[in-house]
């Protein structure tokens, strides 16, 4: 691992948020929390808060718990458009006093250039997720210090993407005029890093890898529909997702229960939640899940992640 660090000692990504590895958390709502976070961090990647849906009190507990289990960078997840504008402005408003090193926004191109230029005072990096190149193209020009090309094989919330990240990610590529570029989507063995590297990407970003940890706050029965599905086995969605608007594109491992109405539901369930739900629900997976076989230390993840680099 010694000789990855040094091969990667003067990548953009690691260069500009002072981590070992171009190798960042997705911020999943309520699944990325502080222990997750700071198990990527201490390993060297660049682990990023679920913020979503957050209150700012727990949010500020989040941020501070993370701090007091890592003293790596680390980022926060947020999505603009839930909760309200003034909940919103009092979740950003925390994130502004606590200044974490990066600031990851997702479904943010209404209020993109205000809240970039704001984390960018306050001295943070910011992060855009994208969906498509003219998403790219906006985000880069409301001043994004990273933008992520999430191809449509990405677990979860897509931001209005239908392309594969084979096409994608080169497209970005094309238009960010030295923008570093992340690839997401499917990204859970080093192959998958490496194949992402040599098209380009100065790093990636991955989620359902970091689900099937041990660390993450994923209810266990979630964990193990991670472990159990195949490759065929997530569906893409414009329906219902939990808490989102209907018609929100997002990938799950659907629940063939025909019986179960919630199955019709996209969701993450989480390790507080009752049994109930991770049966009931369709769960959100990427296209990478029939190549992890086992739950595993976040940290063994990210040591796995960074072969693919060298």
């Amino acid at each position: 691992m010694g000789d990855t660090k040094q091969t990667f000692a003067g990548n953009v990504i690691t260069d500009m948020c002072g981590v070992a590895y171009p190798i960042v958390l997705a911020g999943m709502a309520a699944i990325s929390g502080p222990k997750l976070v700071a198990a990527v961090a201490n390993a060297g990647g660049v682990g990023v808060l679920g913020g979503l849906r957050l209150a700012p009190k727990v949010l500020r507990e989040w941020l501070r718990e993370t701090r007091g289990l890592t003293d790596r960078p680390f980022g926060v997840n947020i999505v603009p458009q839930f909760g309200g504008p003034a909940v919103f402005e009092a979740q950003f408003q925390v994130i502004l006093q606590e200044r974490p090193r990066l600031l990851s926004l997702f479904y943010a191109e209404d209020a993109g250039a205000d809240l970039i230029a704001r984390a960018k005072d306050a001295g943070m990096i910011v992060m855009v997720q994208t969906g498509t190149v003219a998403l790219a193209r906006q985000a880069i020009a409301q001043g994004a210090d990273i933008v992520v090309a999430q191809g449509s094989e990405s677990g979860g919330h897509l931001n209005r993407g239908t392309v594969g990240l084979m096409s994608l990610l080169p497209a970005i590529i094309d238009v960010a005029h030295g923008c570093p570029v992340l690839a997401a989507g499917g990204i859970t063995t080093s192959q998958d890093v490496r194949a992402a590297m040599s098209l380009g990407a100065s790093g990636v970003l991955a989620g359902t890898a970091f689900l099937a940890s041990e660390e993450s706050n994923a209810h266990p029965l979630y964990k193990h529909r991670i472990l159990e599905a195949g490759t065929d086995d997530t569906e893409y969605r414009t329906g219902y997702s939990f808490g989102w608007p209907y018609g929100t594109p997002h990938r799950v491992i659907p629940n063939r229960d025909r019986w179960n109405l919630l199955r019709l539901i996209g969701g993450g369930a989480r390790a507080i939640d009752q049994d109930s739900v991770a049966r009931k629900l369709s769960l959100y997976a990427g296209q990478g899940v029939g190549k992890i076989h086992r739950i595993m230390p976040a940290a063994e993840r990210v040591a796995e992640l960074a072969r693919g680099l060298s």
